[in-house]
C-alpha cells in the first residue's frame, strides 16, 4: 500500500437507479467496503443534507447520476464513478473543472459490452434465418416444411459485416464473428485509419459500408454531430438482401424514415433501441414482417448487471491503492466537445 490506508479514503456510494444487490455481487460489495469508508450505500438517492456536511472529505463519488452541484464543492474529490452506463451531461458536470483537477470520470459502459455484442450476433441470426417469423408461422400451422422454399434465408459465413462506430461494443462484437469469417469494415470518424487497420478491420467512409455491407451493425455513441446521421438519403443506399442492426441508440438513426423504408420492404432490421420507449402500441413498425423487435433489453441481462459492481470494485481498489484504473470508460475531452 506505501503508506496509503484504505480507511482515509471516504467513498460516496449512491447508486439511485440502480439496485446495490442488481449491481454487486455479495462478495464484490464486501470488496469495496473494505476499501474504504462507505458513506450511505442505499438504493434511495442520499439527500443533499446527508453528503454535503461530508463534502470535503470525499474522494470517490460511485453514482448513477451526477446531482450534486458544482464539482468544486469537492476539494478532495479524485474520481466520479457513473453506474448508469453513459457518462454525466456536460450540463450537469463541469468537465473543465474535472479536467483542470485530474478528476477521472469514469464509466460503466464495457460492462455491458459482451453482453449487447452477444444480443446483436442473436438478432443478427434471428433476422437472416427468420427465426422469429418461423415460430410464430409454426405456431399458426403455416411453416414451410418442403425443404425447396427458403424464403430469402441466409447465413452470416462470408458475408460482410459494417460497423458504424468501433467503440467497446463494435470491439466486443468483433471476435463473435471472426468464426463467420466476416470481413469487417468501420465507419468511426474519430479514429485514425491506422488504428483501425490495426485492430484488423477496414476503415470506409459511411456511404461504401451502406452500400456493401450485408449486415449492418450500429453502435456508435450519441454525439451532437452524429444526430439522426443515418437519414433518409443514407439509409437508402442499404441493399435490399442486407440486415439493418439498431443496438446502441436511436439517437444516430432518422427512425421515421428507417421505419417507412422497412415498410416499403427495402432491407431488413433487428431493432433494440426506439426514440420513444416504451414504444407506442400503434407505431407501424411494430406490424412489419421484415423486422425482429426487441425492447431495450440487449444488455438488461442480470449477469451483465453484476459486471457493472465488478468494475467499479476493481477500478476503486486501483484508485485507493494509488494505481491507474483500467477497468471502466474514462471520459476524454474529445467526447465531451462532441457531445456538447
Amino acid at each position: 500500500m506505501e503508506g496509503r490506508e484504505f480507511m482515509a479514503e471516504k467513498i460516496l456510494l449512491d447508486p439511485h437507479g440502480r439496485g446495490l444487490e442488481s449491481i454487486f455481487d455479495l462478495a464484490d460489495l464486501k470488496k469495496l467496503r473494505s476499501l474504504g469508508e462507505i458513506i450511505w450505500g442505499k438504493d434511495q438517492p442520499m439527500p443533499e443534507a446527508g453528503w454535503s456536511p461530508l463534502r470535503k472529505e470525499i474522494s470517490i463519488i460511485i453514482t448513477g447520476n451526477w446531482r450534486y452541484g458544482e464539482v468544486s464543492q469537492f476539494p478532495n474529490l479524485r474520481a466520479i464513478l457513473e453506474v448508469s452506463g453513459g457518462f454525466p451531461s456536460p450540463n450537469q458536470l463541469d468537465y473543465t473543472d474535472c479536467f483542470t483537477r485530474s478528476i477521472r470520470v469514469m464509466s460503466c459502459a464495457p460492462a455491458f459490452g459482451p453482453v449487447v455484442a452477444e444480443m446483436a450476433l442473436g438478432l443478427a441470426i434471428a433476422t437472416a434465418r427468420q427465426i422469429v417469423w418461423n415460430e410464430a408461422a409454426f405456431r399458426r400451422g403455416e411453416a414451410n416444411w418442403s425443404h425447396q422454399n427458403f424464403g430469402g434465408t441466409f447465413t452470416l459465413y462470408d458475408k460482410p459485416a459494417g460497423f458504424i462506430g468501433f467503440g467497446g461494443l463494435a470491439r466486443s462484437l468483433k471476435p463473435l464473428l471472426e468464426p463467420f469469417r466476416a470481413s469487417i469494415q468501420v465507419y468511426d470518424p474519430w479514429l485514425t485509419d491506422s488504428y483501425l487497420e490495426q485492430q484488423g478491420v477496414v476503415p470506409v467512409d459511411l456511404e461504401t459500408l451502406l452500400k456493401t455491407s450485408r449486415f449492418i451493425y450500429v453502435l456508435a455513441v450519441p454525439t451532437r454531430s452524429n444526430r439522426a446521421l443515418l437519414n433518409r438519403q443514407k439509409l437508402s443506399l442499404i441493399s435490399k438482401d442486407a440486415i439493418f442492426l439498431l443496438m446502441s441508440r436511436s439517437h444516430v438513426v432518422d427512425f421515421e424514415a428507417l421505419t417507412e423504408l422497412l415498410a416499403a420492404g427495402r432491407f431488413q432490421a433487428g431493432i433494440d433501441v426506439f426514440p420513444q420507449e416504451p414504444l407506442p402500441l400503434d407505431h407501424p413498425i411494430r406490424t412489419l414482417p421484415n423486422v425482429v423487435l426487441s425492447s431495450h433489453r440487449a444488455g438488461a441481462i442480470g449477469e451483465g448487471l453484476l459486471n457493472i459492481g465488478r468494475l467499479v470494485t476493481r477500478d476503486v481498489e486501483a484508485l485507493v491503492s494509488g494505481k491507474a484504473p483500467q477497468e471502466m470508460q474514462q471520459v476524454q475531452p474529445e467526447y465531451i466537445r462532441a457531445r456538447g
